[in-house]
């Protein structure tokens, strides 16, 4: 069990890029139900789909926790699809222990 200390330093963090990630790609802010510590892991894994010709844009980052680096890329290979006209997804895989980003952009 970690230190409480520690769960809310990254239910904070987690939050904090979840807004800005929105933030960054126009999506209207949502008004969901705070993060709860018993879900907050390591890793935050979050995708945004890509804008698909005649389609709805996306209005929401998907994301869920990790407890590897490992277990998060293959999440995020098992729910990213592209298209070949699809246009602006995003992937992002953040350390929530060390502060530390990984960030791929998809397609332009």
């Amino acid at each position: 069990m970690l230190p409480a200390a520690l769960e809310q330093e990254r239910l904070l963090l987690a939050e904090r890029l979840l807004s800005e990630i929105q933030r960054r790609h126009g999506l209207p802010e949502t008004h969901q139900h705070p993060l709860s510590p018993s879900i907050v892991d390591r890793f935050l894994a979050a995708y945004l789909p890509e804008c698909r010709l005649g389609e709805p844009a996306p209005r929401a980052i998907e994301y869920a926790f990790t407890p590897t680096l490992g277990d998060a890329m293959s999440l995020l290979r098992d729910v990213v699809s592209e298209s070949p006209l699809g246009r602006g997804s995003a992937v992002y895989v953040h350390d929530l222990d060390t502060g530390l980003p990984i960030e791929y952009e998809m397609t332009g």
